[in-house]
């Protein structure tokens, strides 16, 4: 509520932040038993939704899982393409017919698009490969270093350093390899 009695932001929202580095709010709602979120400016106009997977206040992104793919904006609430927010990737997730591939810069195809579900390289060099409901590893080239075996349904977010993988609790910070 704000000063004068008026709603700005539904009530019924699971949890509502702040991002002051973007002025805008993420509120979170549940809706047919599936959370989603919602992205609204300093004038609490929704601008995104979607699941937000990340807010990177350094580079100025926000990645969001929306329309079944993620999708990358500004603070601007610009949609940019992975290769203008993940600078210095030189893979980028890609999906065709509800597979997972990976594209260099260029938009050439490196990695094929046969995996269930994938990750984008993270600032190791990394990236999670999804297939047949196992997860594994590959490369900053696209070389697997880890077939998918491993199963990480309970964990809350997807991270390789080579084989090893983030753990499942949410609290803590380490790699395991299993």
């Amino acid at each position: 509520m704000s000063v004068d009695g008026s709603t700005k932001l539904n009530l019924d929202a699971t949890s509502i932040s702040y991002v002051s580095s973007g002025n805008f709010y993420i509120a979170d709602y549940m809706e047919n038993g599936k959370l989603i979120s919602k992205i609204y400016d300093s004038n609490y106009e929704a601008k995104v939704t979607g699941i937000v997977s990340e807010v990177n206040t350094s580079k100025g992104y926000i990645r969001v899982h929306t329309d079944n793919d993620y999708k990358y904006y500004n603070f601007k609430f610009e949609e940019k393409s992975a290769s203008q927010v993940l600078t210095t990737n030189t893979l980028f997730l890609s999906k065709k017919d509800g597979k997972y591939g990976f594209i260099d810069k260029t938009g050439k195809l490196i990695i094929d698009y046969i995996y269930d579900d994938a990750t984008e390289q993270n600032s190791s060099g990394y990236a999670g490969i999804k297939k047949d409901g196992l997860w594994g590893s590959i490369d900053i080239n696209g070389k697997v270093v880890s077939q998918p075996t491993y199963n990480l349904d309970n964990n809350t977010k997807i991270d390789f350093i080579g084989s090893w993988h983030l753990c499942e609790d949410p609290n803590a910070n380490y790699y395991i390899d299993v």
